[in-house]
């Protein structure tokens, strides 16, 4: 890894507030180590569910789920919240022991179509794609297991203290390490490619940047970074999920996505796009629990006009 990679850049200084925070994090990190992976989980979770639903978040997850599955109930929405708040507090302590599960060869199963097996055993770089669900961060364990060096496009902690702790922890499995999303990022993966880097990207998340896409009926803007780096590489796209099947155990989904390939980009990255949000779309579908609702997916304005139509 180049010392260029290791680094990030712009890096806030820290206020008293970010090392109070960091403190906090710092403690808590400490008491969860001392348990087991499967019980620092659980522990997470039971403060998840007992502390979430008392957020603002809470709302805008119940918010988005309403308008998004509008044929679940009250009752419906509100069990699939408390599933979700669980999900999230166990991935959330799974994450700091990312090593340990790694080192568990029984921890960790896979599933693989035929097309993205083939990839993962050759040396050509490939375009992952992933989204917030179950547990998102074991999906790069997948990369470690095939000798399959990835660098990562992140989303940046708002505590600088907070977002070099876990660049840490992650450090392990992005050899060609994380970058945050800026004018110069496309440079820098373009060389990590012809250097034999695959890309992890995570796609669902709202890019105000990108074209609107149908998003569970709803306008949303979605990145077209993954499938703009397929076309100039001309690279694969995987779709990568993981979900844990019991405590401390998760198995590893991927499969290859079909893209079309024209004489017509700009056009092609378009559909592309598409692709990526319907196979994303199709995973929430089947347990939308696993699904990070409370994120900001929609606009404002999206969301009003859902409502209206509901």
């Amino acid at each position: 890894m180049t010392a260029e990679r290791q680094q990030i850049p712009n890096r806030s200084r820290p206020s008293l507030s970010h090392r109070l925070e960091y403190a906090a994090f710092c403690s808590i990190k400490r008491g969860l180590g001392c348990l087991t992976v499967q019980h620092a989980a659980s522990v997470s979770a039971f403060f998840w569910r007992l502390i979430a639903p008392r957020l603002s978040r809470h709302e805008r997850a119940d918010t988005n789920l309403k308008l998004a599955l509008p044929n679940l109930s009250a009752q419906d929405r509100k069990q699939l919240l408390t599933r979700m708040w669980d999900n999230l507090g166990r991935t959330a302590a799974e994450a700091l022991r990312l090593g340990e599960i790694a080192d568990n060869s029984d921890s960790i199963s896979l599933d693989f179509s035929p097309e993205a097996l083939a990839i993962m055993r050759s040396v050509q770089p490939a375009i992952f794609v992933s989204l917030h669900f179950g547990n998102w961060e074991v999906t790069a364990i997948a990369a470690e297991r095939f000798n399959k060096p990835l660098l990562g496009i992140y989303k940046k902690v708002d505590n600088p203290l907070v977002d070099a702790k876990v660049l840490d922890v992650r450090s392990r499995f992005y050899k060609g390490g994380l970058l945050s999303r800026a004018p110069e990022t496309v440079k820098k993966v373009s060389r990590a490619i012809r250097e034999g880097f695959s890309i992890a990207i995570m796609a669902d998340l709202r890019d105000s940047h990108g074209e609107l896409f149908p998003f569970f009926g709803i306008p949303s803007r979605a990145t077209q970074f993954p499938a703009l780096l397929s076309r100039l590489h001309d690279l694969p796209i995987i779709a990568i999920k993981a979900i844990r099947t019991e405590p401390g155990k998760f198995q590893i989904s991927a499969e290859k996505l079909d893209l079309i390939h024209s004489d017509r980009r700009s056009a092609d990255i378009i559909e592309n796009t598409a692709r990526i949000q319907q196979k994303l779309e199709h995973w929430i579908r089947e347990d939308p629990a696993l699904w990070m609702w409370g994120h900001r997916r929609w606009s404002n304005e999206a969301l009003d006009k859902a409502e209206g139509r509901n």
